[in-house]
């Protein structure tokens, strides 16, 4: 098929060449043809994929607002032998294959204790039959560890690696463990390595909520979202009552913004005020809530019973 596409690029560029000269009347013009004529051919070739020994893989996870991103390429065992013969002991490796496996945090975290700032780091590992030593490295020349320094080395940790199930292709995961920490693993063989990430979701949260509804001033949802989190995480009140106040004058047909305000009175123990803001919710969620008033509605109704029960 592709030896078929060449010949008939091939017959249209001699005839509309033939059909060019016959008009210009010069010749001035058929070096340049023949340029974008193999640049065609060129380019049609290089279509065809082949499939690599080591393809190209890529894994995120999102831990409460902070994304874990890996990039790496897989390579395969392929009945090799692969610790202390294919990957060396006691020396460093990429822990993938082709370029530099790279880790990428949207925000800062600690990793197994150390802090790491927001960016991007080419992971390096150091096998050995006890311990792994696991390396964030800035690196400067961009090979990895063909062109290593440790003068750019982030951190250096230690990890235990464990026994698991034979995988052929090494793979990355990001595992959750809660909304603040996650464990990033590594397999490969029968060896696997855990590394831990932790991040402090409420303040990358308060940041986050902070910066949007500044950047995105009187959008009445954004402001009844941000009540809604101070709320459930205890922060602090009065911000969140004046964010649920603009929410209800920007929109205040909508049940959202007078459920933030009644869970912000319910935080005050103003519950007779609560159950007032519930009601209005349930009216205008019948009405026009949709999809989003039903995801809403049983925990709306037992929070109404149960502020209904306080009321002195």
């Amino acid at each position: 098929m592709e030896n078929l596409k060449i010949i008939r690029t091939t017959h249209y560029f001699l005839l509309y060449t033939l059909l060019f000269m016959k008009h210009l009347h010069t010749l001035l013009i058929v070096p340049i043809i023949i340029a974008l004529f193999l640049l065609a051919v060129q380019q049609s070739c290089a279509q065809v994929e082949m499939p690599k020994p080591s393809p190209a893989g890529s894994v995120s996870q999102v831990i409460g607002v902070t994304k874990i991103s890996v990039d790496y390429s897989a390579p395969a065992v392929r009945g090799r032998e692969i610790w202390g013969k294919v990957i060396s002991y006691n020396k460093m490796w990429r822990t993938g294959a082709n370029s530099p496996t790279k880790v990428t945090f949207s925000t800062d975290v600690v990793v197994e204790g150390k802090a790491v700032k927001a960016g991007s780091y080419t992971l390096i590992t150091i096998p050995t039959e006890k311990n792994w030593t696991v390396i964030l490295n800035n690196d400067s020349k961009g090979n990895g560890v063909f062109s290593y320094v440790e003068e750019d080395d982030v951190i250096r940790v230690e990890v235990t690696p464990k026994e698991v199930e034979m995988r052929e292709y090494l793979a990355y995961m990001v595992v959750p463990q809660s909304d603040n920490e996650a464990h990033l693993v590594m397999q490969w063989e029968k060896m696997s390595i855990a590394i831990k990430v932790t991040t402090d979701t409420k303040a990358n949260a308060v940041a986050s909520i902070d910066k949007g509804v500044k950047a995105y001033n009187n959008v009445w949802y954004d402001y009844a979202s941000a009540t809604e989190y101070y709320v459930k995480n205890d922060l602090d009140i009065e911000k969140a009552a004046n964010w649920a106040d603009l929410s209800i004058k920007l929109n205040e047909n909508h049940f959202f913004p007078q459920w933030a305000m009644a869970q912000v009175k319910a935080k005050q123990g103003k519950y007779k005020e609560a159950i007032s803001f519930v009601k209005k919710a349930q009216e205008m969620g019948a009405k026009n809530g949709g999809g989003f008033y039903a995801a809403r509605k049983a925990s709306i109704e037992t929070s109404l019973m149960e502020w209904t029960k306080k009321v002195k």
